[in-house]
């Protein structure tokens, strides 16, 4: 009896161990999913998971996107040449988002854009054209203020109410990114979430450039086809913003944005044209108005929102990276969200070539050693107006 005594004991012990290991064992990443299929909005991204070659990849995909960009931006005249058409805001919003005209958009189908060895997968089965965007507008208000505004995710409710969540993925880089984000329903098509690769740099004339393209990601599978949930896959296919002093007024800034997306889920391209047709008249001019006076109501308030983002930006987060700027960069577009607060982006000289890759193994692992010299007088002189 004393024997079987100690059996039972032993086998209780045994059991109590195996239900303790149990219960500290990694959460099961394949049974969260299924079970709670809401991405939280403040997941802590990932740093660093991409390889070497990944991160170089992502870089020169950056690159490839600003060049297209400026292909189709900047080299023609003729804003409507190459089969682009001129786009009139709806007569009933125009008194209110584009009264003044001051909001130019064109757009053009087209097949996907992005390079072949960039594409992880199809987004079709069959040959489809996808809308392309390309706007130009100026804001009321000097370049700091406008960096600083959009560079805030607080603001994002002022001018974007096509964001309902969003999340970073993976850290790249102090200029690089994933980022996840979901659109709500948009006439009669079902809400969207985008997996978006970003990225920032500033140009040696002070201007600001953010790319994106879209891309997979392991921790963010997604629904393909519409119907098969309550949230479908869309593409922010590739995109550029380059934010800009206006030449003609220095408290005025200039916005340029390149912007062609897949909505995806399968849509026929009768469906597709339907919805592009109905929403590029509104939404659009809609959405450079929200960012205009969005700005001047920020400022001109005084609110406490804006002091605390003046006080964000005014603490450099990024010191002792070498070629790197302390301006805060970011927006939150339908498609992608992407912030830096405390800036991080790569500065390119005047008369040097941004240099982007990583030049020694050892700065490679710790990210935070890039080829370019840091000049910070004009970030400096920036902060101290912003603490003004």
């Amino acid at each position: 009896q004393g024997r079987q005594a100690k059996e039972d004991e032993s086998s209780e012990d045994d059991m109590f161990e195996e239900k303790e290991e149990q219960e500290h064992q990694p959460f099961d990443k394949s049974e969260q999913e299924e079970s709670s299929p809401e991405i939280p909005q403040k997941a802590v991204p990932k740093k660093l998971r991409a390889s070497s070659k990944q991160r170089n990849q992502f870089e020169r995909i950056g690159k490839d996107v600003e060049q297209w960009a400026n292909n189709v931006l900047f080299e023609e005249d003729d804003k409507t040449a190459d089969g682009w058409k001129e786009v009139a805001c709806n007569k009933f919003a125009k008194k209110k988002f584009n009264r003044d005209g001051r909001t130019q958009v064109y757009v053009k189908w087209m097949p996907d854009t992005r390079d072949e060895k960039d594409i992880d997968q199809p987004m079709s089965t069959k040959p489809q054209t996808y809308p392309c965007l390309k706007c130009y507008t100026t804001i009321d208000a000097p370049l700091h203020h406008v960096c600083s505004f959009l560079a805030n995710e607080e603001t994002i409710g002022l001018y974007n109410e096509l964001v309902v969540d969003h999340a970073d993925v993976e850290e790249l880089s102090p200029n690089a990114k994933i980022t996840w984000t979901k659109c709500p329903k948009i006439l009669f098509v079902k809400p969207r979430d985008f997996v978006t690769y970003c990225s920032h740099w500033w140009k040696g004339d002070g201007t600001q450039v953010l790319v994106n393209q879209a891309c997979d990601h392991v921790d963010r599978p997604g629904v393909m086809l519409e119907g098969q949930g309550d949230c479908c896959r869309g593409f922010a296919i590739r995109g550029a913003n380059f934010i800009s002093k206006d030449p003609d007024d220095p408290n005025k800034t200039r916005i340029t944005m390149l912007s062609h997306a897949n909505p995806g889920g399968g849509l026929p391209q009768w469906a597709m044209t339907s919805v592009v047709n109905a929403v590029v008249q509104i939404e659009p001019f809609k959405f450079f108005h929200n960012i205009n006076e969005g700005i001047c109501n920020y400022y001109d308030q005084d609110t406490a929102l804006s002091k605390s983002q003046l006080a964000q930006t005014s603490t450099v987060g990024n010191d002792g990276l070498p070629g790197r700027s302390k301006k805060p960069a970011g927006i939150a577009h339908l498609g992608f969200t992407c912030f830096w607060p405390n800036g991080g982006g790569l500065k390119e000289e005047s008369n040097k070539p941004l240099v982007m890759n990583h030049p020694s193994p050892v700065e490679e692992l710790d990210n935070t050693m890039w080829a370019n010299s840091d000049n910070d007088d004009e970030d400096g002189a920036i902060m101290e107006e912003l603490d003004d």
